[in-house]
């Protein structure tokens, strides 16, 4: 779209534009400065309102508290509750009139009503179905309730509860004074308002429990906890007071205030509709955009007469481009002026003259002068630099060109030779020698497949090494040494780094200098490989040298295929006439055979004398692989086709422990572990469906002790074979492998148990930390890495974490035993105090490799520990302070030996504190003496036995009462009273048996 339009039009789009992009930015952002400010201004003023209401109410009720607290402590209302509760109204009443309550009454825990203020009496509903059990533990207000009682009004009331010795306090509250500071507006505009709401602890809702100024018909609403329209009240309960955006109970986005009422259960709401604040930017939006559309105007009228100025040098620039652009350069540009149009004339001349340069390098290289000078206009000339790189490119090919004419004049060289020879042995002194040359090798052997073995191997046929022919004999099989690898896997080797002893050869010219490189190429053609090539040279061999190679290999591959193909073919041609010569002299016996008769009997008997010595090389035979079969690694077995033993070799004695003769003739499934029962049967059933498959299966098996052994058997059948006609087994003992499996699978296990584990675990082997697991970062930031493979003492951790670890390793070398200890452990999480198990591991000669540390985090516990050894001490001083009390009431012996010379006390407190005590006392000629015994032990029991010694000395020292049966009516009735047991609601049967014996010493 832009592509059409003149450049004068477009400088005037552009100072337009530019001019409408500065009054958009500078009218956007003073716009969002303003709305800031107000934001900032509600935020004040709603918080100041919020803070100050809040501030009111929380007044108001630390008053009900203060008042409850004041109510409470009163000994008037105390003695009256406990000598005559019906007594209190005239208290009540007092306490409403000076408080200002609608009702006070006082009631036990069940509602029932003791007395009241206004002598009301019966029993007092549940507001809200928690109140009660609410009210015996601390203060509670209820749900608020519209009263029932003045139904002519919107009056409505709250009761508060508080326990008051054993019973409850009760006040009934008008909260319309409450709501009335609540319908203040004053600095809320025209929507805003305020009110309270507070969580049903029984229906777990919130409530809306104030007037609403946008809702005048509804009083109460409810919500669930999770719903938006009360988010801020959740957080106000749960003592986060703030500022934000909202929605209301009408849905509408508003700025709210949220501040929790302290010393109650309510909290404030402080909002005004948002609507109402972003309405009083529209006015101010619409001035900016006036004045923003002046400017804008005022910028295109100077845009137009600016932009052509500038259009008139541009259009002389054009032309001179025109020309350009058609391949035309001029011999000279000149700058009209010396601004920046000017400037561009002489950068456009430059462009010329420098263009003029690149296309007579062109055309030199295109000449074939590669050494052409040429240097580029600067570090980014695209075209100098393209030109510079074309250059090189030609050169690089003309390279590549020369190395592949090269492989391609050697691989003819080659070619001539192959044709020159029939044999491998000639093929490989003449190959070898021509690669070592062409190469610049300074060692080269050449290696052929035998495939004529049952087991292949790759022998050298020829070697050469410093220009004169070596006569080595060597062999290697598939996989062996690096010749074998390379066969193996089917792919060169090149090597530059060599052991010492690998190359044997030395030259007497070089003195020791050794090869730096060696370079193996197997040969290879249809996937198969027919035999070897290897080179040894005193530097590194480069790419087409190794690619030279490896276009040969294919090549000398088909061409030993082709030799032993026509070896083959010669050595058969040899047989058959051969055969054909031993025929014709066949015939020529048989003509002689009259002639020769006698001469045939004593050549049978030589052959008889031949076969003697034939049979006794069988029998040594057989009793050489009687000894292999006896001392096979495998059981060879040969199983019917109905799966009975035909043979078994003498093995089975050795690995299972039978005989020959307990197996032969019978099936051995009997003797499968009942899990590879299945197996063994699949398999012979596979060996019948596949008769040319070896099948291999892993089962357990019983041995002649009676233990399982794992074996791995590979199945045969040769059902189709005459000679065998069954199916046979090979069976190797896998025991340990199967357990070296398992032990892998259980490392496998620990270690990840380790890694998931929450204690650290570290072990240190030799002196350092060879593993240590993930937990460790918890504790120091550190990743296990930074630890692992590092010496103890060069560790990033504490130096007393070190110390000690070292010192915990030292005593389990010395103890060669589990060690347990506790440590101090440093950490990013404070001092923490670890429990570390020490466990030793051992090598396969029961000698100490390395030793885990398992350390556990017991600060938690230690602190548990330390609270209850405090609080223990506690304990024990009390009951020791408690001790000293008790010995101080019990008679002194001295007085009582003193009073009756005959005499003895026996007191063996069960606990350190006892409920049993001897009470002694001496009035005029009387004595009084008990053993007493109360329920209970330690310390309820010591209390009660106080109880009991100052009831008995008031009866008998205060209210002069001698005679023993009062004494022990008294005794009961202050016991019972002490404790509370004349109520019904009484739970206590506690008390004391006692033995009392007055004597007079006068009688």
């Amino acid at each position: 779209m832009f592509k059409n339009i003149k450049i004068s039009t477009k400088i005037t789009i552009l100072i337009v534009a530019i001019s409408l992009v500065s009054v958009l930015a500078i009218s956007l952002f003073t716009y969002h400065i303003n709305v800031k400010n107000s934001e900032e201004k509600l935020h004040t003023n709603l918080s100041v309102i919020a803070d100050n209401k809040a501030a009111q109410l929380s007044h108001y009720f630390a008053h009900i508290s203060s008042t409850v607290n004041f109510l409470q402590n009163s000994p008037e209302i105390k003695n009256l509750l406990s000598s005559s509760p019906d007594s209190l109204q005239s208290t009540l009443s007092k306490a409403k009139e000076t408080y200002g309550f609608e009702e006070l009454f006082v009631s036990n825990t069940s509602g029932t009503i003791l007395d009241s203020a206004n002598a009301q009496k019966g029993h007092f509903a549940d507001p809200d179905g928690a109140f009660f059990s609410n009210a015996a533990s601390n203060i509670y207000y209820s749900s608020v309730k519209k009263d029932t009682v003045n139904k002519s009004s919107d009056s409505y009331t709250m009761f508060v509860g508080a326990p008051l010795h054993g019973n409850l306090l009760i006040f009934k509250i008008n909260l319309n004074p409450l709501f009335n500071l609540l319908k203040d507006v004053n600095g809320l505009g025209s929507s805003g308002e305020s009110f309270v709401g507070y969580k049903d602890l029984v229906t777990k809702k919130m409530i809306l429990a104030s007037p609403l100024r946008n809702d005048p018909g509804a009083f109460f609403k409810f919500y669930s906890e999770n719903e938006k329209e009360v988010r801020e009240i959740g957080l106000a309960l749960e003592g986060k007071n703030g500022f934000g955006m909202g929605r209301d109970y009408r849905h509408q986005e508003v700025y709210v205030a949220y501040r929790k009422i302290e010393n109650s259960p309510w909290a404030l709401i402080v909002k005004i509709d948002a609507n109402e604040i972003n309405g009083q930017g529209g006015a101010l939006a619409t001035i900016y955009w006036l004045g923003g559309l002046l400017i804008v105007l005022l910028a295109a009228s100077i845009s137009v007469l600016f932009a052509r100025s500038l259009t008139k040098p541009l259009l002389s620039m054009r032309d001179t481009l025109d020309l350009v652009s058609q391949g035309i350069l001029p011999d000279k540009i000149e700058a009209a002026s010396s601004d920046e149009f000017g400037q561009m004339a002489t950068k456009v001349d430059g462009l010329v003259q420098t263009l003029k340069g690149s296309a007579q390098f062109a055309r030199l290289v295109g000449e074939g002068q590669f050494n052409a000078a040429y240097q580029p206009a600067s570090e980014n000339d695209t075209l100098g630099l393209s030109l510079l790189n074309m250059r090189e490119n030609l050169i690089e090919n003309e390279r590549k060109d020369n190395e592949r004419n090269w492989i391609v004049r050697g691989v003819a060289e080659v070619a001539e030779i192959l044709r020159m020879h029939d044999t491998l042995d000639g093929l490989g002194d003449d190959v070898i020698q021509f690669i070592i040359e062409k190469i610049g090798a300074v060692q080269g052997a050449f290696y052929v497949v035998n495939d004529e073995q049952r087991e292949k191997s790759i022998d050298i046929r020829a070697s050469f090494a410093y220009n004169r022919k070596k006569y080595l004999k060597k062999s290697f099989r598939f996989a062996e040494g690096l010749v074998g690898q390379a066969a193996a896997e089917k792919d060169y080797i090149l090597r530059t780094e060599i052991p010492s002893e690998y190359v044997t050869l030395t030259s007497g010219i070089l003195g020791d200098q050794k090869p730096n490189c060696i370079l193996i190429v197997p040969l290879i053609t249809n996937e198969e490989v027919y035999g070897v090539v290897e080179f040894a040279g005193l530097k590194k061999f480069d790419s087409s040298q190794i690619k030279f190679v490896q276009e040969l290999s294919l090549i000398l591959a088909r061409t030993i295929f082709n030799i032993k193909v026509n070896e083959r073919t010669r050595r058969l041609l040899s047989e058959s006439q051969a055969l054909s010569s031993e025929l014709t002299e066949k015939q020529e016996v048989l003509r002689q055979n009259a002639e020769e008769m006698r001469a045939t009997q004593e050549e049978l008997q030589r052959s008889n004398i031949k076969l003697e010595e034939q049979i006794e090389e069988v029998n040594r035979t057989q009793n050489r692989m009687q000894l292999l079969l006896e001392n096979a690694s495998e059981v060879i077995t040969i199983y019917e086709e109905d799966g009975r033993i035909r043979y078994i070799s003498p093995s089975v004695e050795t690995i299972l422990g039978y005989s020959q003769k307990e197996l032969q003739g019978q099936s051995d499934l009997n003797r499968v572990h009942p899990d590879s029962l299945e197996v063994a049967k699949g398999l012979f059933d596979q060996l019948r469906e596949n008769p040319d498959e070896k099948l291999t299966v892993q089962l357990e098996y019983k041995t002649k002790d009676g233990k399982y052994i794992w074996l791995e058997a590979t199945g045969t059948n040769f059902m189709a074979n005459p000679a065998i006609h069954g199916f046979i087994l090979n069976s190797r003992d896998i025991t340990e492998r199967r357990l070296a499996e398992q032990e892998q699978r259980m490392r496998s296990k620990m270690q990840a148990l380790s890694e998931n584990s929450l204690d650290i675990i570290t072990r240190l082997e030799n002196d350092a930390i060879s593993y240590i697991n993930p937990t460790i970062e918890n504790y120091t930031g550190k990743s296990p890495e930074r630890f692992i493979n590092k010496k103890i003492k060069e560790a990033e951790l504490e130096s007393g974490i070190l110390e000690q670890w070292l010192l915990i390793v030292e005593q389990v070398n010395s103890t060669n035993d589990k060690i347990s200890t506790e440590m101090d452990f440093p950490s990013e999480m404070g001092k923490r105090i670890m429990q570390v198990n020490a466990i030793p591991e051992y090598d396969d000669l029961e000698n100490i490799e390395s030793v885990l540390l398992v350390s556990h985090d017991i600060t938690d516990r230690k602190e548990i520990e330390l609270e209850i050894q405090n609080k223990n001490k506690k304990i024990n001083d009390s009951i020791n302070y408690a001790k000293r009390i008790q010995n101080a009431i019990l008679p002194n012996t001295r007085l009582v030996n003193k009073t009756l010379p005959d005499s003895f006390v026996l007191y063996k407190p069960r606990d350190v504190v006892s409920g049993d005590f001897p009470w002694f006392v001496q009035i005029k000629n009387d004595l009084f003496i008990a053993a007493v015994d109360c329920t209970g032990h330690g310390v309820p029991g010591a209390l009660l036995s106080l109880i009991g010694y100052f009831l008995l000395n008031d009866i008998v020292r205060s209210r002069k009462i001698t005679d023993p049966g009062k004494i022990l009516d008294l005794l009961d009735e202050g016991v019972t009273q002490t404790l509370r047991q004349d109520h019904e609601e009484s739970a206590t049967k506690d008390g004391m048996d006692i033995a009392l014996c007055r004597m007079n010493t006068d009688t």
